[in-house]
């Protein structure tokens, strides 16, 4: 396995475990907005940053997700979110893990979807890559 099929590995494993983390506290209905908002926002960032180092490109290191995303675009491995969702999401990764979210700030139905679509696409992404995913 490469050096990239490794990190891309084992940054996809992380999202999925961030994404578990998420249904088990979504599904619980108790957890606060703001912990499953971290958990879909560190999903969605592991996911594309893991289809990035697939395709080899060098990135900084950021949580922005719609910088992230944009990278996608213009290696021609465009991420299928919403880049409002994403820079929805982004508020997630710093501002609101030591804070309090505003309530109707997140959808989860709308931010469990979109880690699920992000997974999908980067499973397809690393798969087609050579890099056995899921």
């Amino acid at each position: 396995m490469s050096s990239h099929s490794a990190q891309a590995r084992a940054l996809f494993d992380a999202a999925l475990r961030d994404r578990l983390t998420l249904r088990l506290l979504r599904d619980s209905g108790q957890a606060p907005e703001e912990v499953m908002g971290f958990h879909a926002q560190q999903a969605c960032e592991k996911l594309i940053k893991a289809v990035l180092v697939m395709h080899g490109v060098v990135f900084e290191r950021t949580h922005d997700l719609a910088a992230l995303a944009a990278l996608c675009d213009a290696h021609g491995v465009p991420a299928p979110a919403d880049r409002n969702a994403l820079r929805i999401l982004n508020n997630f990764a710093v501002r609101f893990r030591y804070d309090t979210c505003p309530a109707a700030l997140i959808d989860m139905v709308a931010t469990s979807s979109l880690v699920e679509t992000l997974t999908e696409w980067a499973t397809r992404e690393i798969a087609s890559s050579g890099c056995n995913a899921g």
